[in-house]
């Protein structure tokens, strides 16, 4: 897909993780990332809720910080501490210290690998975590992970990266798959093969939802749109898994939106939409929309996936 233009928040994102700051500005695509870029080793975690929250927040974000005055320190999630290694195509994998047995796996697509382990340790989830950029834009996902295999390939990958820092007959467990922006095409096409869909426990996508059009002037999408993830959505509106996305209000040309599609996967799962921003939620399947339709909504959708979306999966995996 063809993505609008939009200023370099996008690159701004990468820069902050070297150090620059989110001052540079550049025109790519909403798809493109230049935090895909390998990034150098930040000096300090990046905050995942912004401070003052604007009008690009999601207000569930903002809503599931509570204040200090009413948690308690037994509420508070124990923060994993990660040893870092690489899949042997250099893939970075976080492997939580006293990693053991059957271990939780989360694959992320899309993103600066740093902020992703951030979010995962904000949120206080004890999994192995590898973080997975096949370049700009959803075909290069789609092409990267349409073959048969590829889900068990990954965790194999994981597996053998993990090995050493795990003790015991350590082997993956439940698996999460979680993307922002244009890694949810990798997701599509893993969640098409039933064996995949089977073996997943829970998928959570961060402002990433997207399908052509049969007829872009008419906005008219094809009979089969987002069948892999209508079919997972019924499964987790029935309770056996979890599904979560969360949207901006970004408007898009040529493509569906965010929210164009959040709202045909609410109407294929029989689902009531509710408010002014697209969301609705059933069983465990859930759509969050929110205000902000520039640049750095979109990025705002990914730097508070701890408390969006990751914190749901901390509740699902709790022991």
């Amino acid at each position: 897909m063809k993505g609008w233009a939009v200023a370099a928040a996008l690159l701004a994102l990468g820069s902050a993780v070297v150090g620059i700051g989110l001052a540079t500005r550049s025109a790519t695509s909403h798809e493109g990332l230049a935090a895909t870029l390998e990034p150098a080793p930040r000096a300090s975690a990046p905050s995942a809720v912004p401070a003052a929250p604007s009008a690009a927040a999601t207000p569930s974000a903002v809503a599931a910080a509570p204040s200090a005055a009413s948690v308690s320190l037994e509420s508070l999630p124990t923060l994993p501490r990660f040893k870092k290694t690489a899949t042997y195509n250099g893939a970075p994998v976080y492997v939580p210290e006293g990693c053991q047995g059957r271990y939780d796996v989360i694959l992320h697509f899309h993103g600066a690998h740093p902020y992703v382990r951030d979010l995962v340790e904000k949120a206080g989830i004890h999994a192995v975590v590898a973080v997975l950029n096949a370049g700009n834009g959803a075909e290069r996902y789609a092409q990267a992970y349409r073959a048969t295999g590829a889900l068990s390939s990954l965790l194999r990958q994981v597996e053998m990266a993990a090995a050493p820092w795990c003790a015991g007959q350590a082997e993956p467990g439940r698996v999460a798959l979680t993307a922002w922006s244009a890694g949810y095409g990798g997701i599509e096409k893993l969640l098409a093969r039933p064996e995949d869909r089977e073996r997943v426990d829970a998928v959570l996508l961060a402002d990433g939802l997207h399908a052509g059009f049969t007829d872009r002037w008419k906005r008219t999408f094809a009979p089969n749109a987002l069948e892999a993830f209508r079919q997972f959505g019924a499964l987790a509106k029935a309770d056996h898994k979890l599904f979560a996305i969360t949207h901006s209000s970004i408007e898009t040309d040529g493509y569906a939106s965010t929210t164009e599609c959040s709202e045909l996967l609410l109407k294929a799962l029989s689902i009531q939409p509710e408010g002014p921003f697209t969301s609705g939620k059933s069983g465990h399947f859930s759509v969050e929309g929110s205000t902000g339709s520039d640049a750095p909504a979109h990025i705002a959708q990914f730097r508070q996936m701890d408390a969006t979306l990751l914190s749901k999966l901390h509740m699902r995996w709790l022991d």
